[in-house]
């Protein structure tokens, strides 16, 4: 049986993106709480918006003004190197570091 042909990070990433569902694998690593090293998996993932599907609660109000910072915060995504998926199945957001890709769509992730 032959194996597909390796993917770049960034044609990886790009496929990712363009909204189809496809088969990801990563490792997971946790350097502050000293574990990782499972491999991960999810049938059918695409890059997740992260907008939440039901409209947000009312504010409550504590006395406090409400600064931009405390309402939302930025992931800074490309800094960060991470992105959120999508897991098409049950709905779940989960947030993957790209360079801890190990494949998609069957296919080998490289660099």
């Amino acid at each position: 049986m032959e194996t597909p042909a390796p993917i770049r990070l960034k044609d990886a990433l790009a496929l990712l993106e363009s909204g189809t569902p496809v088969a990801v694998r990563w490792v997971t690593c946790d350097r502050r709480r000293k574990t990782g090293g499972e491999f991960r998996e999810l049938a059918a993932a695409r890059i997740g918006s992260g907008e939440p599907k039901a409209p947000p609660a009312p504010a409550v109000l504590t006395g406090e003004p409400a600064t931009v910072a405390r309402l939302t915060r930025d992931p800074d995504h490309t800094a960060n190197a991470t992105r959120n998926l999508l897991d098409t199945a049950t709905g779940n957001l989960v947030k993957i570091h790209i360079y801890l890709l190990v494949a998609v769509a069957g296919r080998k992730v490289i660099l």
